[in-house]
């Protein structure tokens, strides 16, 4: 034997190559992992990039109402992104670095708004802030105009906070104490352990949080069109040229440049937690210890900023439910199910945004866990194209996606314009991240020693990926379950553009009603999408019991 060639790991394409042709199932699930990301990702992103000509491009950068409308989703964007992530961060942070009275309830009510779409704050502003508002009019006397920036910096904030505060808290949640405690033990106190342990340890967290509540933000369409008013931004301006002036080509471009912001955060986001390492996972045990605990007064002030979040989001789920039952609210306070049957239970809505967001929710947990399985478990040629693919879609908006893929299945051999499918494919590129993501970091923590050992005994890579791996990642199947089925129940901005007459969603059905002036119908569509999701849960979880976690993630 050669000397250095002791314990040398072989590597290289030809190695890796050798080793997909001694497992044909493994090959085949890369290549068909491509073939989808090819035809789903790749062409129609491709052709929408096609569809405008240098006119239309000079038109959009010369344009005053196209700058303005750049202009205004940029400013918006930074302002509720911002003011979401302090109110996250300081609401993760009472959830995991305090014992108040209450925790479980706080937590309980900070997740509500996930269950309802974002148009959702913008209708309860719109019915208590509005020109008729009940605070503003019927209560205060006022004769108030909030809409415009002011309105959608407040609606916007509401509705990602929750998002910003649960990217955060699982980072929180996964510090490890004695980093702290080590730090106290050295003489580290009050704000500056809370500075230069705790915050630095949360960066993933808060650069996390940028990206997912920033690229929201960027590509919310239902809340600027009910409280924008004049205030144009892309991605309702991109709306208004295809489905208004029928100019596609402009439609696709507008499209296009909302893009270039969310794909800057994207990469900067990629870049810097790349070049900086918050590994928190000794290997030593931690059980039993507790938590650097904030001071007393800290404590109460942390308590009282909670309780007013907590009076802020019932307000709101609070105001939408008084809408959907009671004749009309400010005039008439009857209670009646008049609206709840017309908007949910007359109309199919509902029953196909159930079956969209149950096949998306599957689709993107098992494709996630897949997609994670072979990008950090098996080496072959291309295994980091595959994780640059399974992540494109989260720096993308809604209304890119869905324009792309109209664009590219309006006709031909696979014309799906129309159809059910559509819709699927459009929800699960927006949620297959999320669910890869969840898969990764839940892999990332199983010792690859089991893997070997299956190996050893003579399966390949199906069979341990089958027997060994999916039972173990329990939490991340759960999480990607939950959170897909969610998010498609309640997407508006990516099915904008892939609805039809036949296969209309809940989502949509709300934001137009709500445009229309009929609050009533759209509160109580938007309540009977908060019902189907926790009776949807709470049905799986009697079924499935411990094999999913729903209610504890």
């Amino acid at each position: 034997m050669q000397e250095g060639t002791v314990g040398r790991e072989q590597s290289g394409w030809a190695f890796e190559l050798r080793t997909l042709r001694r497992e044909p199932q493994l090959l085949l699930a890369i290549v068909l992992v491509f073939a989808l990301f090819g035809v789903f990702i790749i062409y129609p992103f491709v052709k929408l990039l096609l569809v405008p000509s240098a006119a239309d491009w000079q038109h959009a950068v010369t344009g005053r109402i196209f700058i303005e409308a750049f202009e205004h989703t940029i400013f918006s964007s930074l302002l509720a992104t911002t003011m979401a992530m302090i109110l996250g961060f300081i609401y993760a942070y009472a959830m995991n670095y305090t014992d108040i009275p209450g925790k479980r309830f706080f937590q309980i009510v900070a997740l509500l708004p996930t269950m309802a779409p974002s148009i959702v704050s913008g209708l309860a502003f719109i019915m208590l802030f509005g020109r008729r508002g009940f605070i503003t009019y019927h209560w205060l006397g006022l004769h108030t105009d909030l809409y415009g920036w002011f309105g959608l910096w407040v609606v916007q904030t509401i509705a990602f906070f929750p998002l910003a505060y649960i990217t955060i808290s699982g980072v929180l949640k996964s510090i490890s104490p004695n980093l702290e405690l080590a730090a106290q033990n050295l003489g580290a106190r009050g704000f500056y352990l809370f500075r230069t342990v705790t915050l630095r340890l949360a960066t993933p967290g808060l650069a996390s949080a940028f990206l997912l509540v920033g690229i929201n933000s960027l590509a919310d369409f239902g809340n600027p069109m009910l409280v924008g008013a004049n205030y144009h931004v892309l991605a309702t301006e991109a709306y208004a040229q295809v489905v208004g002036a029928w100019d596609l080509p402009m439609g696709a471009t507008l499209s296009v440049f909302l893009v270039i912001p969310t794909l800057l955060v994207f990469f900067v986001q990629r870049y810097y937690l790349e070049k900086h390492s918050y590994v928190t996972v000794t290997g030593k045990p931690v059980a039993g210890m507790q938590r650097v605990t904030v001071s007393p007064l800290v404590r109460w002030l942390l308590f009282a900023f909670c309780v007013l979040i907590c009076a802020v989001i019932l307000l709101i789920i609070g105001i939408v439910c008084l809408f959907a039952f009671t004749r009309t609210f400010g005039y008439d306070y009857t209670f009646t199910m008049e609206y709840f049957i017309e908007g949910v239970l007359q109309s199919a809505s509902m029953k196909n945004s159930w079956i969209a967001s149950i096949c998306t929710a599957a689709i993107t947990t098992i494709l996630g866990i897949a997609l994670a399985f072979l990008t950090l478990r098996r080496r072959f040629p291309g295994r980091t194209v595959m994780d640059f693919l399974a992540m494109l879609p989260v720096s993308l908006p809604g209304t890119f996606i869905g324009l792309a893929l109209i664009m590219a299945f309006n006709q031909g051999p696979l014309a799906l314009t129309g159809t059910l499918a559509i819709i699927i494919i459009g929800m699960t590129l927006r949620q297959l991240p999320v669910g890869y993501r969840q898969a990764v970091a839940g892999l990332s923590q199983i010792e690859k020693s089991m893997e070997q050992a299956s190996t050893n005994l003579g399966a390949n890579s199906f069979v341990t990926f089958y027997k060994v791996i999916v039972p173990m990642l329990k939490n991340a199947l759960s999480i990607s379950l939950v959170y897909s089925f969610m998010k498609s129940m309640n997407t508006l901005s990516t099915v904008i553009f892939l609805i039809s007459p036949e296969w209309n969603l809940a989502s949509i059905n709300i934001m137009s009603l709500a445009d229309q002036g009929f609050l009533a119908v759209a509160s109580a569509t938007a309540v009977g999408m908060m019902l189907t999701i926790f009776v949807t849960f709470g049905l799986a979880k009697l079924f499935l019991r411990d094999q999913i976690n729903i209610f504890d993630l």
